[in-house]
């Protein structure tokens, strides 16, 4: 990056310096609208690539034109000066201009000398004025980094016509981020789930319907959704990420939190050739494992920069590692004497006690590629792709302890939860699954925009595709990957006991299990039932969109139409395994089948030293090795995983939408009482229909089954922008949002985990999330890389869909690993349309780079970020008889950064912080709805420049390995918690 050159006296105002304005001739699409000189000139910093810092005092009160179409650096400088006193000039060879106001110097600014040339002398004719102001300069200062990206992503907060934050890619580089998930959970508002210490899925102002698009563009994915995986997308292949929390009539519909708009890097917004690259290795303190990643970039502009093109890719392997606790969930108990009374009780107990030691490898790779045609200044042509591809192998190894009603010595305390007790004659199974998965995405997509005097066309079309396997079936892990296991049970004879109590901590209850046997001896454990199931995606899309502005004169500034049409189609669903008798198989007729006798099943010792640093007295071990089941199948006489059985079908869920949409809005802008007022006024058309295929189970077989449903919903919108001061903006915004549910959830199938006894059905009348939404805020901008933001919003949401868990008998049910009605007994979890909700809250954003502070700690700065969502919905939680908050929505959230950048250092500690959440509702019969825990997370990063090519790097992510813990009603009802890697990455980077 170019150095600025700061100029002192009354001369100096302005100083700008950038590749742009170092080719004169280099035509730029620039897009300004008009308002203050001084948001122009920010603006056309930003759209330059040029590093802009100004005086505020002198731009004051100057209003500055619109600007539209393509044209020089300089021309477009030139126009935005206009009328307004002030005028440009060029004053060395570094390509600095000079702010500088008519009154000192006469010279039309027509008249600017070429950037090679010296500044002409003033009409004195001595040139004294030209000299001093060249003398005047003090120093150079250079905005890399930190700062720079933080002012760029503010300067792009400024400009947006929305209310939206962003994230540049100097700081996606600079975080300690491995996916846009853990990404996005720096901007206000946004909370991050995270599964195997990474994140996963976010939620907006606590709602998880959000929408992604890359490049403004629909984006299918390989969830079982028709979503992108975020932990599928490197960051390293972006740009920048927008979140717009506010709509206007051009924007996709399809959301309630907000749009996640991904930006990826086009050539013709590049220097001419640029080659950059990260190579870093990574460690992973559970798994006690190194990793590797590397990502590169080139770009090259050909013909005069009329052609571009642009390969970015990145690659990744890693290995890590979590400890699990989980109870299974909890179970409602009556008519058992537990306390020992006499008198029989009725009170919750966990349903199991597992300890789970999970381990993985990880590899991914991301692929980008652009290309950019310019055949006239009008015209603009682009086409781009992206590929992405993860691989997972897992291995995933539990203690399993079945608790009954054999309890003794119980105490139950006044919520009705059992905490202590003896149980007797308990089910111990030491199991091995599989899990593995992987996610396969492409896309690609092209665009033609055309500007030509005051008209401006877009025709954009997209086409994408992801599919993969073990994304959505976690058994219960809260970890993806298939479900493959043979389940085992100690050999008859062999018996156990548990003493229980569950004053451990918020990662396991205290228990130990006595048995007169060892219960980590592999050969004592016989194989009884296999569950061999895959939880596969596969899912399409297509859009097609084009909108025309018209720039007008006077009150209205411009009108503009357009439409969309766009077809999703996901199918989802979970093929098995089929198994033989296993008696057949037994190399040892006559005797149990052992665990130690399956080929591909592989016993070799004691994982140990579960949750380290964590107090209590619990199973901290488990019997682990490895799994192959392809060997299984063969040496079993399984069945290939398919489709083929009534139950397997059952699971299947297809679902097509096709949506249209049409457009119109107007853009506005006056005074009011001299206040500079600007906005946009709109509304949009959307019509769907959707079709639900699948499965019914009728007398044990498979019947096709069709629903379909349309909606049709009209989305008026409002934004108004006030600019009270240069550096003060207030924004009101007002509209009617439409998110579909997750098309899953729709179809008709249903899927069925017989070892949990649990599943998880769909609903093809489940109506379209909507909501009427209000959002206010108040931006000071009161120095740069410095930003003040307080907002509010507000959310009335109808129709939003809820989970609610039913008993069902499913006497079709696969590898049935019980007997009598509760082999066919399941609690089922549906989707149904719930009724009005609300949420609502306050939003502060602080960054503040303390440039003011003596050296050396002018380089530090800080981001403080809050977050208040207050959601309540009509629905009732079944056991306490309280109103239910919406789903995955955190009531508090919050960020604190603190960064330090001076010289060739640069260095940030980040905090992340979410309170505790509902993630579903629960019966009566479960224990109540399900919680998660509040929990904070310490990141960060550092860098060191050897010279303008060359910098180290460093990132830590999870530095204090918090828990992840989830519970029943009350704490007092753990029903998991989770142990993920402290990861640290080293690595250099290179740039030319």
């Amino acid at each position: 990056m170019h150095g600025i050159q700061w100029a002192t006296g009354g001369v100096c105002a302005l100083a700008l310096v950038g590749q742009a304005f170092a080719q004169t001739s280099e035509q730029t699409s620039i897009e300004i609208e008009s308002g203050t000189l001084a948001q122009s000139l920010t603006a056309l910093g930003r759209q330059t690539r040029t590093e802009l810092v100004f005086d505020p005092t002198v731009v004051a009160d100057r209003q500055a034109p619109s600007v539209r179409g393509s044209m020089t650096a300089d021309q477009a400088l030139e126009y935005l000066l206009s009328g307004t006193g002030l005028r440009h000039e060029r004053t060395s060879s570094d390509v600095v201009l000079v702010l500088a106001s008519a009154q000192q110097s006469q010279r039309s600014s027509t008249q600017s000398a070429p950037a090679e040339s010296e500044p002409a002398p003033s009409e004195a004719g001595d040139g004294q004025e030209s000299a001093a102001a060249s003398e005047s300069v003090l120093e150079q200062v250079t905005v890399v980094g930190i700062r720079s990206s933080i002012a760029d992503a503010i300067e792009v907060k400024r400009d947006a016509t929305r209310i939206m934050d962003s994230i540049s890619a100097e700081d996606i580089g600079k975080l300690p981020d491995q996916n846009i998930a853990e990404t996005l959970s720096r901007i206000p508002g946004v909370q991050v789930t995270r599964v195997e210490g990474e994140g996963k899925s976010i939620t907006v102002r606590g709602l998880g319907l959000n929408k992604l698009l890359l490049n403004g563009k629909s984006f299918i994915g390989s969830a079982r959704n028709g979503d992108p995986n975020l932990a599928d997308v490197s960051p390293e292949l972006l740009a920048g990420v927008d979140v717009i929390k506010a709509p206007s009539a051009d924007l996709v519909e399809g959301w309630l939190g907000a749009v996640i708009n991904l930006r990826t890097k086009r050539p013709l917004d590049l220097a001419d050739s640029v080659i950059s690259g990260r190579l870093q290795t990574s460690y992973a303190d559970r798994a006690e494992e190194w990793g590797e990643k590397v990502s590169g970039f080139v770009a090259h502009t050909f013909a005069d920069r009329k052609f571009g093109v642009l390969l970015s890719g990145s690659y990744s392997n890693s290995t890590g590692a979590s400890d699990i606790y989980q109870s299974g969930g909890w179970t409602q108990v009556s008519n058992v004497d537990a306390t020992g009374d006499g008198v029989n009780d009725t009170f919750f107990r966990p349903l199991r006690l597992m300890s789970w030691a999970n381990t993985y490898e990880d590899e991914r790779y991301s692929v980008n590629a652009s290309a950019q045609w310019r055949p006239i200044d009008e015209l603009t042509f682009t086409l781009e792709g992206v590929k992405s591809r993860r691989d997972t192998d897992r291995v995933r190894s539990v203690q399993q302890t079945i608790l009954n009603n054999n309890i003794t010595n119980g105490v139950i305390d006044a919520s009705g939860t059992l905490v202590s007790g003896n149980f007797s004659g308990v089910t111990v199974r030491p199991m091995i699954y599989g899990g593995n998965s992987y996610s396969e995405n492409q896309y690609l997509s092209g665009n033609a925009n055309w500007v030509k005097d005051r008209w401006t066309a877009n025709v954009n079309a997209s086409v994408s595709k992801g599919e993969g396997a073990g994304l959505g079936g976690d058994g219960g892990n809260n970890n993806s990957g298939n479900d493959n296991v043979l389940v085992t049970r100690q050999l008859a004879g062999n018996v156990a006991n548990v003493a229980y109590n569950a004053a451990g901590s918020n990662v396991s209850p205290n228990y130990g299990i006595s048995a007169n046997y060892d219960i980590y001896d592999p050969s004592q454990y016989e194989v009884y039932s296999t569950f061999d199931v895959d939880y596969v995606a596969e899912n399409k899309g297509h859009d097609v969109d084009f909108d025309v502005e018209y720039q007008l004169d006077g009150f209205f500034k411009s009108v503009k139409v357009g439409a969309r049409t766009e077809k999703i189609e996901v199918f989802g669903g979970n093929p098995l395994s089929t198994y033989p008798s296993l008696a057949s198989h037994d190399p040892t007729p006559g005797s149990p089948l052992l665990a130690t006798e399956v080929p591909g099943l592989g016993y070799t010792g004691v994982r140990g030293g579960m949750f380290p640093g964590h107090s209590g007295s619990f199973q901290r071990q488990v019997l682990t090795g490895s799994v192959d089941f392809n060997r299984i199948r063969n040496a079993l006489g399984a069945t290939p995983v398919s489709f083929d059985t009534p139950g397997a079908k059952a699971t299947i869920n297809q679902v097509e939408q096709t949506t249209e949409a049409f457009f119109a809005m107007l853009r506005f802008g006056t005074d009011v009482f001299g206040v500079p007022m600007s906005g946009d006024l709109g509304v949009r058309q959307v019509n769907a229909d959707r079709e639900s295929f699948g499965y019914t189970i009728v007398n044990n077989q498979a019947l096709a089954a069709r629903a379909g449903k349309s909606f049709s919903d009209t989305l008026p919108n409002l934004n108004l922008i006030f600019d009270l001061r240069d550096d003060l903006r207030l924004r009101f915004a007002a509209a009617k949002v439409v998110a579909r549910p997750d098309l899953t959830s729709t179809g008709v199938g249903l899927s069925l985990q017989p070892v949990s006894m649990t599943g998880g059905a769909g609903n093809p009348d489940l109506d379209p999330f909507r909501a009427t939404q209000f959002d206010t805020t108040v931006e000071w901008y009161f120095s740069p890389a410095s930003l003040l933001a307080v907002g509010a919003f507000y959310k009335d949401v109808s129709a939003f869909t809820t989970s609610v868990e039913v008993v069902e008998e499913h006497p079709e049910a696969p590898n049935n690993t019980l007997t009598g009605p509760a082999a066919y007994t399941y609690v089922i979890g549906r989707p149904v349309n719930g009724k009005d909700g609300k949420i609502q809250g306050i939003e502060l954003n602080y960054q503040h780079a303390l440039t003011m502070l003596p050296a050396p700690f002018d380089g530090f700065g800080y981001a403080l970020t809050y977050t208040y969502a207050d959601s309540e919905t009509p629905e009732v939680d079944e056991l306490t008889g309280r109103t239910l908050p919406i789903p995955n929505s955190s009531e508090h959230s919050a960020n604190a950064v603190v960064y330090y950048e001076r010289g060739p250092f640069s260095g940030r500690v980040a905090y992340n912080y979410r309170s505790e959440y509902m993630t579903n509702g629960g019966s009566i019969a479960s224990g109540g709805s399900n919680y998660a825990d509040e929990r904070g997370q310490v990141d960060a990063s550092a860098s060191f420049r050897i010279n303008d090519n060359f910098q180290l790097t460093f990132e830590g992510v999870n530095l204090t390995r918090q828990i992840n813990s989830f519970y029943r009603t009350n704490t007092g009802r753990l029903y998991s918690s989770y142990l993920d890697d402290r990861r640290v990455y080293f690595g250099v980077a290179a740039t030319f």
